[in-house]
């Protein structure tokens, strides 16, 4: 099975005031730091969604369409090329390879697609004629409810796995200054425990 990993990193980052991709953490920015973890998985290539010409990226066709915007243009990309995306988005700095590999392990288990119930991402969905037309049909709506990663996930019946209490914090989200500290703090709590 091929699995393409997509780091969704074309937002405006309008709440952060900068843009996230660039933030460094233990000297990396977010973008190389959440392309390395896909890569360090059983996947076939990591693209971006975004204008990053330093890497394999993909703009998006629908411009300001938020992650919906990106996963289309990902989708009409790599469709049918790849059987499947592993999705992860570049403001989750606390994401771990254990959180991954367990949803990569539940996806190629059952192969309906799958997410964490606590955040949505990282999620797994598969390439499917049915995942276009979802897309397509979100982006042609006019209703902000049509374009919902919520309604995504329960119209193809993706599948939530759930997270153990003790690695809630690796699914904490930078998409202001206030979160991206809290992050920050996080990460050197982490390091510390490792010391």
């Amino acid at each position: 099975m091929k699995i393409a990993g997509i780091v969704l990193a074309g937002g405006l980052s309008s709440r952060m005031g900068q843009d996230k991709a660039s933030l460094q953490l233990a000297e990396q920015s977010l973008l190389t730091r959440s392309v390395n973890l896909l890569e360090s998985l059983d996947i076939e290539k990591t693209f971006v969604s975004g204008f990053y010409p330093d890497f394999n990226y993909i703009t998006d066709i629908y411009q300001q369409a938020g992650p919906i915007g990106g996963l289309h243009a990902c989708v009409e990309a790599l469709y049918p090329d790849y059987d499947a995306l592993f999705i992860l988005p570049v403001d989750m700095p606390l994401m771990g390879i254990e959180q991954c590999a367990f949803l990569l392990f539940e996806f190629k288990k059952q192969q309906q697609g799958v997410y964490y119930e606590a955040a949505n991402f990282p999620m797994i969905l598969p390439l499917t004629v049915a995942l276009k037309n979802h897309l397509t049909e979100a982006l042609a709506s006019t209703h902000n409810k049509d374009r919902s990663l919520y309604r995504l996930l329960k119209t193809l019946n993706i599948q939530a796995v759930n997270v153990i209490k003790q690695q809630q914090h690796r699914f904490q989200n930078s998409n202001t200054p206030r979160e991206w500290l809290s992050c920050q703090e996080s990460y050197q709590k982490l390091q510390n425990n490792k010391e």
